[in-house]
């Protein structure tokens, strides 16, 4: 069975929302997996640079280079990489904290927006 090829990330245009790059990350995890390579190794660290351009090619460099991350694996790379790419001030990203909030009512938890909307 021969994968179809994996996208090089940019960190610019699409791999900036959320949704395009958990995607890009699922397939990278789906390549590496078909392949058997271990997150953990160094060669999985390689094969995940090669798919890199531009900054994110920066970031990998440096992550590999730093002292306190070069022993770290894929995973941890890959939430660096999330951090880098993705705005902190993403409507998506903003909106998934504003729904992980939880608030308690009348001895019920409820979600916030529900709270909110029992205040309006």
């Amino acid at each position: 069975m021969k994968l179809p090829k994996l996208a090089t990330n940019d960190g610019r245009g699409i791999y900036k929302t959320a949704a395009v790059f958990d995607a890009w990350v699922r397939d990278l995890r789906d390549h590496l997996e078909l392949a058997e390579m271990d997150l953990e190794s160094s060669y999985a660290m390689i094969w995940v640079g090669r798919h890199l351009k531009d900054g994110t090619k920066m970031l990998h460099t440096q992550f590999r280079a730093n002292e306190n991350t070069k022993h770290l694996g894929v995973e941890e790379f890959l939430k660096a990489l999330r951090q880098y790419c993705i705005p902190f001030t993403s409507k998506e990203t903003l909106w998934n904290e504003f729904q992980a909030i939880r608030q308690m009512l009348n001895g019920r938890i409820l979600p916030i927006q529900d709270i909110a909307n029992k205040i309006k």
